[in-house]
């Protein structure tokens, strides 16, 4: 893949699809990392959001890649979601000990948190915030963390400074209940630009898609504007000299590599 942008990383969610025609007929599993880095320079690891992968495994996918290729793994869900960051200091240092085997190639640990609703361990942004901020002071983090809020309304000023203050990045999700990358953009500007790099997720509309098809092969939804939106917000940030990475799903259109040759040839024509 040749570079859009020399601070610009685009890749997908996961790389283990086996009816990704990216994949030459026949090839066996473990051949796909090593395939699928042939071609892009980094991915977001979404295995790991379910257990944190075993040491060894991480040192397999270390070996599987070439030099400057990096990983993002989505931090576990006993943290995010099952223990909303409180008494998880046994998890999180597990986590770590294997996410340590990728050393140089890991890249970002993405928190993705759930929608938290008023009877859930977060009912409150300030409560939210309070746990947030007590949990990335202790982290001692090896790279860049990653927040990704799925509550409208908790993105704010109170949520960008505080993750600012951190230094941790603002996840910008292209996702159905959120706002948009173009309205964040004209809405905060540069306040979004909370940490070392920005975070794009492109992630759709799973209800939409699944009705659809599960099988992903091929493009089902036209995602042209959209990704259009998400260029010139892209643009806007790399003027500032600020990296981006840009992490796109199956669920935005169907097959999340087709998704992303769409949009490369969008920049080329923009």
């Amino acid at each position: 893949m040749a570079d859009l942008h020399p601070l610009l990383r685009i890749g997908t969610s996961s790389w283990s699809n086996a009816e990704w025609p990216l994949y030459p007929k026949g090839m066996k599993p473990g051949g796909f990392l090593s395939c699928y880095a042939g071609r892009f320079r980094t991915v977001e690891v979404d295995s790991s959001f379910y257990r944190a992968p075993a040491p060894g495994l991480c040192e397999r996918w270390y070996g599987a890649v070439p030099e400057g290729f990096t990983f993002a793994l989505k931090v576990p869900q006993s943290i995010t979601h099952e223990k909303a960051l409180e008494s998880a200091d046994g998890e999180w240092e597990g986590f770590l000990a294997s996410a340590g085997r990728l050393k140089e190639k890991l890249g970002y640990l993405v928190l993705q948190f759930p929608y938290f609703n008023k009877s859930s361990a977060c009912p409150t942004l300030g409560e939210f915030l309070r746990r947030l901020s007590a949990f990335l002071e202790a982290a001692r983090a090896p790279c860049p963390l990653v927040v990704e809020v799925r509550n409208k309304s908790w993105v704010g000023k109170d949520l960008l400074v505080s993750l600012k203050e951190r230094n941790a990045i603002f996840a910008v999700t292209d996702q159905e209940w959120m706002p948009r990358p173009g309205e964040l953009w004209e809405k905060y500007g540069p306040e979004l630009l909370t940490g070392p790099a920005a975070y794009l997720r492109m992630l759709g509309e799973r209800k939409r898609i699944e009705a659809i098809t599960t099988s992903w092969e091929k493009l089902v939804i036209d995602r042209t504007q959209e990704t259009r939106d998400a260029i010139a917000v892209i643009r806007s940030i790399l003027a500032t000299t600020r990296p981006v990475v840009v992490m796109v799903n199956n669920h935005y259109a169907g097959y999340a590599v087709a998704s992303i040759e769409l949009f490369e040839s969008l920049w080329i024509e923009a």
